[in-house]
């Protein structure tokens, strides 16, 4: 294979500069954009974004090469930026100029940003029946996660009723959060984990007060939550009373609501108060962040709390640092605490993250390059063969399979450095990022070992909740108003450390209401009934 040289593109302020091209197969003459020896065909030229400035230098990248033997194209690796910010103004910038790309797919580009683009006549317009004829695999997908997408994934992010972005998702994200308690505390104290309410409040108050970790110090406390806010830091109670603080969500009868202004937020609120009567709740939760949410879980202060699966029981998550001071350390999980009614779950996050892909406004007058776009990257995102060959390469060479089953890197390919000059790994994605159209029943099957995907099968078991079902929709109204409305976090904080009387909550609702949560949730309702219903 003759050596390939690419453009290479590098964002310095609000523009690109371009650099030398020369296609595959390129002659002694300089020809471009051909190949064989007579009646040659020009091959295509796809834009291929990455973060990696390494990456731009390696002119025979093996997963790219790949790329352009299999789809008959060339590639044109490019950078895009790092960091939300710095990205969404080189691109704002990029798209307003003569350097648009081709496409663009990010989580920072939200459907406020992208109705502004399209305002602007900056994106293309895509034809529904050509995205259905080109990309089955995403149609196939989006059936299977219609929970997320709903019956019509095209139609989720249009702008009146014009469709301009491929919607994407990380479809784990729905399943996600667990509570975790001290296996190891449970076991010391003879108790089992806590299904109840009234079976909670005794594991909190045990673990505080009855020396959960035997050292002859009363030095712990029952639960922290995940940050100070208190939607967020006592989820799994209110959930437990069947209200969701801090999110957008649909109640069973379809209507709208967010669980700030619930009656039974009220309930919850008296009991989280009784916890923190009793002192079972570090103290500090008020002002702690996820770091230092994590840093109390890991430094044994406190015995429960709750976070992502794989933060919990993956060996290398968030809280293994534990098992270094702690060696017999262990964590019972569970989706929650069940309350009086049945209720039970814990918020997870919003799988709709970023509008999807979507094409710049250039790219209405070569929609045959649309298309290729929309086959290799379906073709791509729907093979887990090509996923394996991203992350791991060749077998044999790159990669071989462990007396586990489990894939592991060869020693000449164990550093991320010698992978990046091979030509694999995250820096080679097309498209780029997040995994498009991730699947974790095929996908984790490839990235994790068989430990650690039976681990992630027990918790689909058991995981409940809501996520911010509209959190990826621009709510004009909400965000006018949202700022004048009562500071629900502060107040109910407030209300559990008895700064405020807690039978203040439905004079308090009444004032959101009267200060345009009222038109906030008609407008909620609206979206949500359009989008999904």
């Amino acid at each position: 294979m003759k050596k390939r040289r690419r453009w290479i593109s590098i964002v310095m302020t609000a523009a690109l500069s371009a650099a030398l091209f020369a296609g595959c197969g390129q002659d002694q003459e300089g020809d471009s954009g051909t190949e064989g020896d007579s009646g040659t065909s020009e091959r295509m030229t796809l834009e291929l974004w990455t973060s990696n400035r390494d990456a731009l230098e390696n002119d025979d990248a093996w997963f790219v090469t790949k790329i352009e033997e299999e789809f008959d194209v060339n590639i044109e690796m490019k950078y895009r930026n790092e960091g939300s910010s710095d990205y969404v103004e080189w691109l704002t910038l990029s798209m307003a100029g003569d350097d648009a790309p081709d496409w663009f797919r990010d989580q920072a580009i939200g459907l406020t940003t992208l109705t502004d683009y399209v305002d602007q006549g900056l994106v293309a317009e895509l034809d529904p029946e050509m995205v259905k004829e080109n990309m089955p695999n995403y149609m196939e997908w989006t059936a299977k996660y219609s929970d997320i997408f709903g019956d019509d994934p095209l139609s989720l992010y249009a702008v009146d009723g014009k469709v301009y972005a491929v919607p994407d998702a990380k479809v784990d994200l729905a399943t996600f959060c667990l509570m975790g308690y001290r296996q190891d505390w449970l076991d010391n104290l003879n108790l089992t984990m806590p299904e109840t309410l009234d079976e909670f409040t005794e594991v909190m108050r045990a673990f505080t007060y009855d020396d959960p970790d035997d050292d002859g110090v009363d030095d712990t406390y029952g639960y922290i939550g995940i940050t100070g806010d208190a939607d967020w830091a006592f989820s799994p109670i209110f959930a437990a009373f069947g209200t969701y603080p801090g999110i957008w969500y649909a109640k069973e009868d379809g209507t709208i609501t967010r669980g700030e202004i619930e009656p039974e937020t009220k309930e919850a609120l008296i009991y989280i108060k009784e916890l923190y009567d009793m002192g079972v709740i570090d103290p500090e939760w008020m002002t702690i962040d996820f770091e230092q949410a994590k840093n109390k879980v890991i430094s044994s202060v406190v015995g429960c709390s709750w976070q992502n699966w794989g933060s919990i029981l993956d060996p290398a998550g968030w809280w293994s640092p534990l098992k270094e001071t702690e060696p017999d350390s262990g964590w019972a999980v569970s989706t929650g605490i069940t309350g009086e009614n049945g209720d039970l779950g814990i918020m997870q996050f919003n799988p709709l993250a970023g509008v999807g892909l979507v094409f710049s406004k250039h790219m209405e007058q070569e929609p045959e390059k649309i298309e290729k776009y929309l086959q290799v990257f379906d073709a791509i995102a729907g093979d887990p063969e090509w996923h394996e060959a991203e992350i791991w390469g060749i077998e044999g060479e790159t990669f071989v399979f462990n007396e586990n089953g489990d894939r592991e890197y060869t020693e000449e390919y164990a550093s991320e450095a010698a992978r990046l000059e091979f030509g694999i790994g995250a820096a080679y994605r097309f498209p780029s990022l997040e995994l498009f159209q991730y699947d974790p029943e095929i996908h984790d099957a490839i990235d994790y070992t068989a430990e650690v995907n039976e681990i992630r099968a027990g918790t689909l078991e058991i995981i409940q909740g809501k996520y911010d079902i509209l959190g990826s929709f621009y709510l004009p109204i909400w965000s006018d108003v949202n700022a004048e409305l009562p500071d629900m976090n502060v107040i109910f904080t407030e209300m559990i450390t008895g700064e405020r009387d807690i039978e203040e909550f439905d004079s308090v609702v009444q004032e959101w209401m009267d200060k345009g949560g009222r038109d906030a949730i008609a407008e909620a309702q609206s979206i949500y009934d359009e989008r999904y219903q």
